[in-house]
């Protein structure tokens, strides 16, 4: 797990801080702090995937027709040669390091019929070596990343949800999936994919009250995020899960019980999860989650985030419940 993250040069960040990062973290502040980037910078250091930078652009729609608009990633959105960035976590040696390089700065080998190079180091891997045209674009080129993702952005797409089911149920952890949705609805007890109609061919859940399955969409929007998010953690082992607004969809009553199956199943997984919200209600119920579970306390960290500063400020889990009962403003 990580203990400590370090960010220089990395988006809006100069250098940043985060530390005594816990199992479970819930990352908080306001708008256009960075809380997003830090997850997102999480994913590059921890995978050392240089499609995560792809995947980020398409979330964040910094894109051209030509491909991704790397200079976003750079502190001040430079691009020129020399420019770079640094994450790590110094406890346990990670480190990733991405540099724009001329061409005739990079090894022999490398492309060198563009403007750039983007090199990606990460630890004792081979560098990525990516080019980049003149206007700081990194071209639609084949990224070939790691085979098996360390961690896992939270992700609604169908065809990604039933791949991950794949694995969960292959690992015979199906029961937890179906068990985290009757949270909302009690009577669930069946998790169907059908085969045939398309990729657009909708998920299905069986109810004890019903002879037939119903379309997921039918229960809500809260159902299909819950349903990811369970899956999620139930399908990664040893990495991390990382998910933006962790609250949406899902109703101020069920927030102690969300807390409680992400951090019991983060466990359970050896799972670290990075999560942000805006909202008080999610902040209360771990505050109550806390309280009625002060065994899972140490598992937990809100860490507040503010441009002034260029550390967050950590609230360990045996505080949470103390802040949420004198109704401190933590967010």
């Amino acid at each position: 797990m990580l203990n400590l993250l370090n960010l220089r040069g990395y988006r809006g960040f100069y250098a940043y801080q985060m530390t005594d990062l816990a199992r479970v973290n819930l990352v908080v502040g306001r708008n256009n702090c960075g809380k997003t980037s830090v997850l997102e910078a999480i994913e590059l250091l921890v995978s050392g995937d240089p499609s995560a930078l792809r995947e980020s652009a398409l979330r964040r729609t910094e894109l051209t027709e030509h491909g991704v608009d790397i200079s976003h990633v750079f502190y001040g959105h430079a691009r020129e040669p020399g420019t770079s960035f640094e994450l790590s976590c110094p406890d346990d040696g990670r480190q990733l390091t991405a540099t724009m390089l001329l061409p005739a700065d990079a090894p022999e080998s490398a492309v060198s019929s563009h403007a750039c190079l983007l090199r990606i180091a990460h630890g004792e891997q081979q560098p990525f070596l990516l080019p980049v045209d003149e206007n700081g674009v990194l071209s639609n080129v084949a990224v070939r990343g790691v085979p098996s993702r360390a961690a896992r952005f939270l992700d609604f797409d169908p065809r990604s949800l039933h791949a991950i089911w794949n694995s969960v149920l292959a690992e015979g952890r199906g029961p937890e999936v179906v068990e985290a949705l009757q949270l909302l609805e009690p009577g669930i007890e069946e998790i169907a994919y059908p085969t045939g109609g398309g990729r657009r061919r909708a998920i299905e859940l069986g109810h004890r009250d019903s002879d037939r399955r119903l379309p997921i969409g039918s229960y809500g929007d809260g159902m299909t995020r819950l349903l990811a998010l369970s899956l999620a953690l139930n399908g990664t082992t040893d990495g991390c899960v990382l998910i933006d607004e962790i609250d949406t969809g899902l109703h101020w009553t069920v927030m102690e019980d969300m807390w409680r199956l992400v951090v019991e199943t983060a466990s359970r997984s050896n799972v670290q999860v990075f999560a942000t919200t805006h909202s008080y209600d999610c902040i209360r119920g771990l505050g109550a989650l806390v309280r009625s579970r002060p065994n899972l306390a140490n598992d937990l960290a809100i860490h507040k985030m503010h441009r002034s500063l260029a550390q967050s400020v950590c609230i360990p889990g045996t505080e949470i419940a103390v802040a949420v009962e004198q109704d401190i403003e933590v967010r």
